[in-house]
């Protein structure tokens, strides 16, 4: 790909995940009306915004690599990204009183931010491991968790997902045929990360063939 082409590929790149989010905020208005729509926008901003925002970012300098280095930790970003996608798709495996705090904490932001945290891994740019059979591994294992509550959500006999108990959605659809719906969309948006992990892979043989 000619180089002068990439500061237009990142430029496009950015827009584009800027109004990924801005839409998906929006989309966080009315989180009772849909568990399906909500759930979409809350993926987008933890998996489709992310990468999209971090592609546009340059080499960073010196000053800005110490600040990645610091912020950007694999174990932290890995920490915080499974954490709080279990905490949100499961909310009641908690005390009622953190469920309560945690959705009345800004969760589009926090989804953004850990996914950020977790797609910073991949993007040359942020990079913190430059093993990329270990990249691979830590995306495709923060990606368990996400799959597994979507596949629950999905064969689940009962409403999980506490906030919907009682809850008739836009779409005139009982509640559990929404987290059906819900888990669906939660597997499908769990997919990126797991491709860029087997793309890292398809990278790393390559490049051992080539210094074979």
């Amino acid at each position: 790909m000619p180089e002068r082409a990439l500061p237009s590929l990142r430029r496009a790149a950015g827009a584009t995940g800027i109004v990924v989010t801005v839409v998906a905020s929006l989309g966080l208005r009315d989180p009772l009306a849909s568990m399906a729509s909500y759930t979409a926008a809350l993926m987008a901003l933890n998996q489709i915004a992310p990468p999209l925002l971090l592609l546009a970012l340059d080499r960073p300098g010196p000053r800005a690599a110490r600040f990645f280095a610091a912020t950007l930790d694999p174990i932290l970003a890995f920490t915080a990204f499974c954490t709080l996608s279990v905490a949100v798709s499961l909310p009641g495996i908690f005390e009622p009183t953190l469920a309560n705090a945690l959705y009345a904490a800004p969760l589009g932001l926090l989804e953004l931010g850990t996914g950020l945290m977790m797609w910073a891994q991949a993007m040359p740019a942020t990079r913190q491991v430059h093993s990329a059979w270990r990249v691979a591994l830590l995306l495709w294992v923060a990606s368990v968790p996400m799959t597994t509550v979507a596949v629950v959500w999905m064969l689940s006999p009962d409403v999980l997902y506490t906030p919907y108990l009682d809850v008739i959605c836009r779409w005139n659809v009982p509640p559990l045929v929404d987290q059906k719906w819900a888990g669906f969309v939660m597997f499908a948006a769990g997919m990126p990360m797991q491709l860029a992990a087997v793309w890292l892979l398809l990278g790393l043989s390559g490049a051992q063939r080539d210094a074979a």
